[in-house]
Formats: structure tokens, C-alpha cells, sequence
């Protein structure tokens, strides 16, 4: 073989191992987190449910998450944030296994979420053993700081329950003026809690209970409990649980001739709750601790509400804007320079006020957000409008 034709075929290799070599680097640094814009990756995971019944109350904050990760990789270039979603369908069994997903990636520095309370008590030892930080933007359990005994992971941005039953029991006794109130629940963590909070408040104003159901919320036939509600007469009808059962429930109360008026917590303040109960869902009030953003709230949440549906393509519902500020304080930690676990999670703990678009944010030293309003809305022409805050309507 001509000694030219060596020579070239020679350089051709040595190009060809020096390619795989420069490409071997490239996915080296890719693991290493450095990101291709030259910035360190950062990964924030969002867990919560994105299938299944209630998938929007995982939905929305997940996609107001999206929204400050976009926001800060626009504005800065030296860390890259990216975020990895686990799905737990909001349910309690699903969530240890989701844990084990996302705990051993050590591009995870912190947590929106878990959204539910259930799931979040049941992986609490595990992020507390791992010194991973979670903000939740919806779980509202009041017994949640106290699962894991001296546990500093635990941190959420909407009031638990005592603060809401409290605006409901208000509500109720003040501006609906009722005097015979059922209750029913889903059994679950969050409605169970909120429920009992709610029944304890009435008894404390002497509001006579005159029925107390639970439903299970797999079953598509709540007869039993329309049946007792319906037997029972009363004016005012409570339903602690999410928002597709309590579209069924609302449904098969007003086809069985119950005109009480029907009031739910924040789990049930979805467009899915209007679509379940159908025309029965006309007058519903439903609440919750936080304000939802909307084109017409004015301020920041009218400014988010416009970025929100140009990334996502709808409008921002239940919990949107706490998903938006859970994120913007992990990301603010990163931005400060603390850049691992323990780091991003003695920030959060140290943290004295953040001024976020949903509240201003200060976490007590248990974890839960310092108490602020519960809002009313009610169905009006198949739309979920706001009213008001409890303080302002039961005054």
C-alpha cells in the first residue's frame, strides 16, 4: 500500500478516536451536571399527581413550577434548572416508590411537593433521611410537621387545615346562618382532617350536626350517604375530600332532591368539580387558603396568570401560583450559592420572609407557613368566581 494512503488512513483514525474521545467528555460533564449553555444543572423534582382523578391539582402547580424555571434560566446563566416530575396519582401507596426514584438522583436539590397530605406522610422519614428539602404547595394536613419527630424537611406555603376549617365554620355560622349542617368526607388524610376540624368548630358554635358520612371514594355510588344527608334535612351540606368525588357527590345530592347548600375545601376548587356535578354544581361554594391567579386579579398574580397560559397553553388554576413561589425560593437558594442538599435545606430553614405573588411567605419553625386568608368562590354560570375572603363575608 502506498505510504501516502497509511499516512491518510492513519489520520483518519486518530480523528476518529479523538471524536470519541471529545464526545466521551461531553457526556461526562453532561452527568456531572454542566449544563451545554456552560452553567451548572440544577434539578428540581415536582411530585405530586399528573394522572388520574385529580390529576389538576398536581397539574397546576407543576406547570407554575415550569414557569419560574423558565423565568430563571432566562435571567441568568450560571446555574440551569431543570425539572424532573414524579407521578403519584395522589395516592399514598404509589408515593414510597416514587421516593425511591427521585431521592438517589443527587441532581435533586429540593422538592415541590408531594401535593397531597397522604403522600406527603408517606415519605417524610424518607426525605427527612435524606436531608432532601420539600416545599408543598397544597398539603394541608395540621398533624404533617409532627409524622417524623424533629424532622427539618418539612415545609409548606398554604395554611393547614385548622386555618381553613376555621373560615369555613365561620362562614357557615355567620354569613349562611345555618342551623342544621351535614358533613361528609373521603376518608383520606386531607379530607378526614379538614372534615373533623369543621364538625369540632360547628359543635364549639353550637350548630347542631345532624348527619356525618363518609364515602369511599373508588366507588362511583354514594346512595348511602345521600340517603342519610337527604333524611336528615339539612340547610347546609360540607364536604371534605377532593374534587372529582365531590363533583359525584353534588351530582347524585341534587338528582335525589337535596337543595342544601353545598360548601368544600380547597380540594374541591377545580373546573373538574363543575364538570362532575354538572347543573347540580350551579351555587357550590368552595374554599380555600389561597387566591387563584387570573387575568383579572390585578398585580403580579394578573402578570403571572398572562406568563403561565403563554408556556402552558391554559389558564392557571388551584395552587398554580404556590407551585410558582415553592420553586422561586428553592431557586433563589441555588441562585445564593447553595448548591447541595444540606446547603439549600439550612437556607430554606433560615429563611425570614420571602414575597412571593400568592402571600408573603414565612415558615414558622415547624415548617408550616404563618396563617393568612381563606378565600370563597362559589359556581355561578358554570364558572368558579371568587367572592371574598371568610373575614370579610361572615363579618
Amino acid at each position: 500500500m502506498p505510504h501516502a494512503r497509511v499516512r491518510l488512513l492513519r489520520t483518519f483514525a486518530i480523528l476518529a478516536v479523538v471524536g470519541l474521545v471529545l464526545a466521551a467528555c461531553g457526556k461526562s460533564k453532561a452527568k456531572s451536571g454542566t449544563a451545554a449553555s456552560g452553567g451548572q444543572t440544577v434539578a428540581l423534582a415536582f411530585v405530586g399527581p399528573l394522572t388520574g382523578a385529580n390529576a389538576n391539582l398536581g397539574i397546576n402547580p407543576r406547570n407554575g413550577v415550569k414557569v419560574a424555571i423558565s423565568e430563571a434560566n432566562a435571567a441568568q446563566s450560571k446555574y440551569h434548572f431543570v425539572l424532573k416530575a414524579f407521578d403519584t396519582q395522589g395516592d399514598p401507596a404509589q408515593a414510597p416508590g416514587q421516593a425511591d426514584k427521585y431521592i438517589p438522583d443527587q441532581q435533586i436539590l429540593g422538592i415541590v411537593g408531594p401535593t397531597f397530605s397522604g403522600e406527603t406522610k408517606a415519605v417524610l422519614q424518607k426525605l427527612q433521611d435524606a436531608g432532601l428539602v420539600m416545599i408543598s404547595p397544597s398539603a394541608t394536613n395540621v398533624a404533617l410537621p409532627t409524622v417524623v419527630p424533629n424532622q427539618t424537611v418539612f415545609h409548606r406555603v398554604i395554611p393547614d387545615d385548622d386555618v381553613q376549617a376555621k373560615g369555613v365554620a365561620d362562614y357557615i355560622e355567620k354569613k349562611l346562618k345555618s342551623t342544621r349542617v351535614a358533613l361528609v368526607n373521603d376518608n383520606s388524610d386531607y379530607g378526614k382532617g379538614l372534615w373533623q376540624g369543621v364538625l369540632d368548630l360547628l359543635k364549639t358554635a353550637n350548630i347542631p350536626t345532624v348527619a356525618t358520612q363518609t364515602v369511599d371514594p373508588k366507588s362511583q355510588d354514594y346512595s348511602a350517604a345521600v340517603n342519610a344527608v337527604k333524611a336528615a334535612k339539612p340547610d347546609v351540606v360540607f364536604y371534605g375530600g377532593y374534587y372529582a368525588e365531590a363533583g359525584r357527590l353534588k351530582k347524585q345530592l341534587t338528582d335525589a332532591g337535596v337543595t342544601a347548600t353545598f360548601i368544600s375545601g380547597d380540594g374541591s376548587l377545580d373546573q373538574g368539580f363543575v364538570d362532575a356535578a354538572g347543573a347540580g354544581a350551579e351555587g357550590a361554594l368552595l374554599t380555600c387558603p389561597c387566591r387563584r391567579a387570573s387575568a383579572d386579579a390585578g398585580g403580579t398574580l394578573a402578570a403571572f396568570a398572562a406568563k403561565y397560559k403563554s408556556l402552558n397553553g391554559s389558564d392557571p388554576g388551584t395552587y398554580s401560583s404556590e407551585g410558582y413561589d415553592a420553586a422561586n425560593i428553592l431557586i433563589q437558594g441555588v441562585e445564593a450559592g447553595n448548591t447541595t442538599r444540606a446547603k439549600l435545606l439550612n437556607y430554606v430553614e433560615t429563611l425570614t420572609s420571602y414575597t412571593g405573588i400568592s402571600k408573603t411567605i414565612q415558615f414558622e419553625d415547624n415548617g408550616n407557613v404563618k396563617a393568612g386568608d381563606v378565600f370563597v368562590y362559589e359556581v355561578k354560570s358554570g364558572k368558579i368566581t371568587e367572592l371574598g375572603t371568610t373575614t370579610q363575608l361572615a363579618s
